[in-house]
């Protein structure tokens, strides 16, 4: 977890009871450290750091007193959620950004910085209900066909497809991860910190050799990484979901597609082939069988029976 704090630019700073009070930009920090001591992903880490800067670049933006975390009021968070949702941010967003501003009090409160949790009572924005995106059988196929020339990137659509693993999972995939004897990927600290393994299909195991074949000649800088981007390095986020846009685009999808699509469409196809939703459950590594029964929902609602085989490729 160490590396977290030069990917957020922050130095860590050790604190006691008797350094009491803190400036806001100290209790910022302090922060910091609570959830990197408290085991959270990186991803969690930035992404709430991320949205606490956001809220205390508001207040500073309205008051000149904004350094004195003792000086915060629940109207200081309200008026934030108002300006967000005046810039159309989404329920979804500012659901998660609540989420973020509430366990920044909560710390402040629980290191006796101040005395109550002002977000405590804040009203979360209601969330979006809306219908995700699935590719129909036809259409992942084309996607496949046009990725056929480029290992790599047929590799890591069939990946996709055929394992339901999110965006930051399949680049984080190392080649000891991948066992292609057992016909096994482990999938090592996902979403909640839990390892899981997951069976690899026949089409999987073969586009993952024939990449990893190409992969061997290649000159690789992140030598235990799978996915490896044309510099030698290991592929990130936004590479990938170009990736995955380019494809859509050459196939003439015309529907809203994103990398999660991907997932979706594994879950959605899966539940319509008749897998159980406990087996689901384990090889997507959802927490809740609520995020799981989702998926039900969408083989119903989405998908054409007469495009469904038994196995999705």
């Amino acid at each position: 977890m160490g590396a977290i704090f030069p990917l957020c630019n922050h130095i860590e700073t050790v604190y006691s009871k008797t350094m009491l009070p803190l400036t806001t930009t100290q209790a910022k920090d302090l922060y910091l450290k609570a959830l990197v001591g408290n085991n959270y992903s990186d991803r969690t880490v930035c992404a709430y750091l991320k949205d606490v800067e956001q809220f205390l670049e508001f207040v500073k933006s309205c008051r000149v007193d904004w350094d004195n975390p003792l000086h915060f009021s629940r109207v200081d968070i309200v008026e934030f959620f108002n300006a967000l949702a005046a810039k159309g941010i989404s329920g979804v967003s500012r659901a998660r950004k609540l989420a973020a501003v509430r366990s920044f009090f909560t710390v402040l409160r629980e290191n006796t910085i101040i005395a109550g949790n002002p977000a405590e009572t804040v009203k979360r924005a209601k969330k979006e209900e809306k219908e995700p995106a699935v590719l129909f059988r036809n259409e992942y196929k084309a996607l496949l066909f046009e990725a056929r020339g480029d290992v790599r990137d047929f590799a890591i659509l069939v990946t996709f497809l055929e394992t339901g693993i999110r965006v930051g999972e399949l680049v984080s995939l190392r080649v000891d991860d991948v066992d292609l004897e057992n016909k096994t990927m482990l999938v090592r600290q996902g979403k909640g910190k839990k390892d899981r393994s997951i069976p690899l299909t026949d089409q999987t195991i073969k586009a993952l050799q024939d990449y990893l074949t190409i992969r061997a000649t290649l000159d690789i800088v992140d030598k235990d990484i799978v996915f490896i981007a044309k510099n030698g390095t290991s592929m990130d986020v936004r590479t990938v979901r170009h990736l995955v846009k380019k494809y859509v685009k050459d196939a003439g999808i015309k529907k809203q597609v994103s990398v999660h699509t991907m997932r979706h469409t594994y879950g959605s196809h899966k539940v319509a082939n008749g897998m159980s939703i406990p087996a689901l459950q384990e090889l997507m590594g959802h927490k809740r069988n609520e995020t799981t029964y989702k998926y039900v929902h969408l083989a119903n609602t989405n998908l054409r029976a007469e495009q469904e085989k038994s196995t999705l490729l």
